[in-house]
């Protein structure tokens, strides 16, 4: 120790406060940890304040501007201006509950910047103020942030991330975005159904490649019929700012010239890892080439006192995996077997209609040698959708033939995301088919659409001919 420093001991010292960071800050401190958790603003990161919650917000206000029901006859306006005062409202009181549970479990929060100086120590900036803090054991969950993208690095007020869209003033009359994510899909759902015209545009061969292609096929139809213009295979971007509008040149996919015209442009491609500033180092833990930190099936990394979760950890940006993680990292330094692993990985798009997915997709099974059979079952054939109004989309089953194990379920419509849960158990238990089938299923639910799918995938008349095609 160098004469004079003040050192200041910890037990478990959690850096970052987003969903990852603040589980893990809670399950650790039921477990009796004395946790201190730090975090260079508020509690509740990107997911909180830019990120899930108010793009969720928004899809919610977006539904309800499509709702219909029988016998009624109702009219709304939509106010961005009023949005963005209770969106403030809704992530203050929700930031107010996280304090609360700091409090009741006793999990000390500090605002600051954090950075280690060796293995088992950690420099904490606040304002002027500098203390060195020894540590038991250390969890990283810092989080990321959007990055931008290469054709434009200027600063515009016209040309955003589509998280920076979510706190503009009014609705855009036209509105670009580039890009092929779930992000970008959920912005340009919810801006149409709220009036903008809306382009996407994106250097992929198709949008959302990831989706099952039946899914995906039935989103682009979706987004056809609503008016959402998607290119892609888009090359040679080029953005001219022309008054309080932009002009957008590129190649589509044919090789000729692009032209847009719009009052905004947003952008999502890809996620920047807060990694940079954390002396990681100095506490010989290890980041791959692609800048994840290195970790194993329990979070751990290469320093087997510090966890790392999240976003800087491999796999994709998702706050479903940070909780995981972050419970998973809590409890193995708490002393219990823990894992982590991403093959069953739920996906949630929250567009217009809703888009849920688990388990391998119909190219996937047949690319790892499964004798995939499929079952879909349209929406438009569910009771419970036609009650709502909302018949469109459909459920698809990916089953193994012979062993009758479920490897993959997808959903695009009403109640997916509700649907997707008992998706998500069935291949967690390892289900067969006969397991879902042979429970009751409540009548009129949009459940009933998963048994249709799988006693489809079952009926011989299907086995029968795709066994004559192989032939």
């Amino acid at each position: 120790m160098v004469v004079g420093e003040l050192v200041y001991e910890k037990d478990l010292v959690i850096i970052g406060a987003g969903p990852g960071g603040y589980q893990a800050a809670i399950r650790a401190a039921k477990q009796g940890r004395d946790v201190t958790l730090i975090d260079r603003t508020h509690p509740g990161g990107e997911c909180l304040h830019s990120g899930c919650i108010p793009s969720k917000l928004l899809a919610v206000s977006a539904s309800k501007m499509k709702e219909s029901a029988p016998g009624l006859t109702m009219s709304a306006s939509f106010s961005m201006k009023q949005w963005n005062d209770e969106k403030r409202d809704v992530i203050t009181n929700l930031e107010k509950g996280l304090h609360s549970l700091f409090k009741s479990n006793k999990v000390e929060f500090i605002e600051g910047n954090a950075s280690f100086l060796s293995e088992e120590r950690i420099g904490v900036e606040q304002g002027e103020k500098f203390e060195v803090w020894s540590f038991n054991h250390a969890i990283i969950a810092t989080g990321s942030s959007p990055k931008s993208p290469s054709f434009y690095e200027e600063h515009s007020e016209l040309v955003r991330s589509v998280e920076e869209l979510y706190s503009i003033e009014s609705v855009p009359e036209t509105l670009v975005l580039y890009g092929g994510d779930y992000i970008t899909a959920e912005v340009a759902s919810s801006f149409r159904a709220l009036g903008s015209t809306v382009h996407v545009i994106t250097e992929e061969g198709t949008f959302l490649p990831d989706l099952d292609e039946t899914i995906g096929k039935e989103l682009r139809r979706q987004f056809k019929k609503q008016g959402i213009h998607v290119s892609t295979g888009i090359t040679n971007i080029t953005i001219i700012e022309e008054g309080n509008s932009i002009k957008v040149t590129a190649q589509d996919s044919k090789g000729e010239g692009l032209q847009l015209f719009g009052d905004m442009l947003g952008y999502s491609v890809g996620r920047v890892r807060h990694l940079e500033a954390l002396g990681l180092g100095n506490a010989n833990v290890k980041v791959t080439e692609d800048h994840f930190i290195a970790t194993n099936e329990s979070c751990q990394s290469s320093n087997n006192r510090i966890y790392a979760c999240g976003d800087i950890t491999m796999g994709p940006s998702l706050a479903v995996k940070a909780i995981k993680q972050g419970k998973v990292a809590a409890d193995h330094c708490c002393g219990f077997s823990a894992v982590s692993e991403l093959n069953l990985l739920p996906i949630v798009i929250h567009t217009l209609p809703k888009v849920a997915s688990i388990g391998l997709t119909e190219k996937e099974a047949n690319v790892a040698g499964y004798p995939v059979s499929t079952g879909i079952s349209q929406m438009r054939a569910n009771g419970y959708a036609t009650l709502h109004g909302q018949s469109d989309g459909l459920v698809k089953v990916i089953r193994d033939e012979e062993s009758h194990l479920l490897l993959g379920f997808h959903a695009i419509g009403i109640g997916a995301i509700e649907l997707i849960e008992k998706g998500t158990l069935a291949l967690e238990m390892a289900a067969r088919d006969e397991d879902f089938i042979y429970p009751y299923t409540p009548h009129p639910g949009f459940g009933e659409a998963w048994i249709e799918a799988t006693e489809f995938s079952l009926e011989p008349s299907k086995l029968e001919s795709k066994k004559q095609k192989q032939r």
